[in-house]
């Protein structure tokens, strides 16, 4: 039987991030009974993706693209080409074409709803009036329009979360199933502490997509008010120079707090931190419309399924992803206003039996989000397109 080939596109293999963790595990997945090959800028480092994302890669092929039109040129050298880069507007050309989808953008601006129903408006009238102005007024409408038939040309569209399925039929008129990322957990349950634990990257909120840790702490010095004794706040995550003042925030808001801030924090601390935690706080999206940037929330929440797999029950703000993979009252909860936020940690903290049994419904929560589950998935729509 001939092994078919398949392409597996990304931009972005040397930033080891959370959508290169998917296009690898996809490529592994399919390895065994297809010619994989790796389409990107740059050759991919198979040991550093070993050692950074667990993926061996070693058995994939790679050939060199540098951009969308390249990728969509190379596409007609595959039986399958599957497109895993972030806002990609690649013309698949292979017979068969997946798109998995971490996000597909921001809803079009008002400017740019009127801008579209104009350059639509003069395309009508452009055959009945040959006139220079217009066809030039048209050509300038047309190259700011925001355009999606570069999606009919795949056959299956593969989401991250319900929330981005939802936004993909939405923003560009093609429908999409779930499929969760995979998650593979490195933090097993330890010893645990009256440590409430936050992972995540220190944005500022003018960059979009924050994390909202200003947000966590003042619901935790909130908690110490109420009485909380013993219980500490633990804010770990990556800081940029761009994010410095949001970053700074947080610590001087911090002092004189039972609150540990830590930027840049080895794996190792990450790792003691979710083995200890007995409670994972996420706030993704609180404050932010989900009719005019989506973009802002939590697409799926990685960072929520480790915690749980360490047996942190995860008390998530209530919408998009994280309201997904958290079952209200079973596995976790979800909180809207701050408000929220400190009851049902105040809950928590007063029933250390309840506490125990969320979290042993957590860890088994989060084996629904393996390497293992994903990788049938994968394999399943890779099979079932081919027919």
């Amino acid at each position: 039987m001939t092994r078919k080939r398949v392409a597996v596109y990304n931009l972005y293999w040397s930033t080891y991030g959370g959508g290169e963790q998917v296009a690898g595990a996809i490529a592994n997945a399919l390895a065994d009974d297809h010619d994989v090959v790796l389409l990107g800028p740059e050759p991919v480092d198979v040991a550093a993706t070993l050692a950074r994302l667990g993926i061996d890669l070693s058995h994939c092929g790679y050939e060199r693209v540098d951009g969308d039109l390249a990728a969509s040129a190379a596409s007609v050298e595959f039986d399958v080409f599957i497109n895993t880069t972030y806002l990609s507007t690649t013309v698949n050309r292979a017979p068969i074409g997946l798109y998995y989808v971490h996000f597909p953008g921001q809803p079009p601006t008002p400017g740019q709803r009127v801008t579209r129903r104009l350059a639509r408006s003069l395309a009508f009238a452009l055959p009945h009036f040959k006139n220079r102005r217009i066809e030039r007024v048209h050509a300038g409408l047309e190259k700011r329009a925001v355009r999606t038939a570069w999606a009919r040309s795949y056959t299956t569209f593969l989401a991250n979360s319900s929330f981005t399925a939802e936004w993909v039929t939405s923003l560009w008129k093609v429908p999409s199933q779930v499929l969760y990322p995979p998650v593979q957990p490195e933090v097993q349950p330890g010893a645990k502490s009256h440590t409430i634990a936050s992972i995540g990257r220190f944005f500022d909120p003018k960059f979009g997509h924050c994390k909202k840790q200003l947000d966590l702490l003042h619901a935790f010095i909130e908690l110490e008010q109420q009485g909380a004794d013993g219980w500490r706040l633990e804010l770990v995550g990556g800081a940029d120079a761009a994010s410095r003042d949001y970053a700074l925030a947080v610590r001087r808001l911090a002092r004189d707090h039972a609150v540990g801030v830590h930027f840049n924090a080895p794996r190792s601390l990450v790792r003691e931190t979710l083995a200890a935690a007995s409670i994972f706080w996420h706030g993704g999206g609180f404050g932010e419309d989900p009719a005019t940037h989506p973009e802002r929330f939590e697409h799926f929440g990685i960072a929520v399924v480790e915690a749980m797999a360490a047996g942190a029950v995860p008390i998530v703000f209530g919408a998009a992803g994280p309201a997904e993979i958290v079952r209200h009252g079973i596995d976790g909860f979800h909180w809207h206003t701050p408000a929220e936020l400190i009851q049902f940690t105040r809950e928590l903290i007063a029933d250390s039996n309840r506490l125990a049994a969320m979290s042993a419904s957590a860890q088994q929560r989060a084996n629904e989000f393996s390497s293992t589950v994903f990788r049938s998935g994968i394999r399943g729509h890779a099979t079932a397109s081919a027919r």
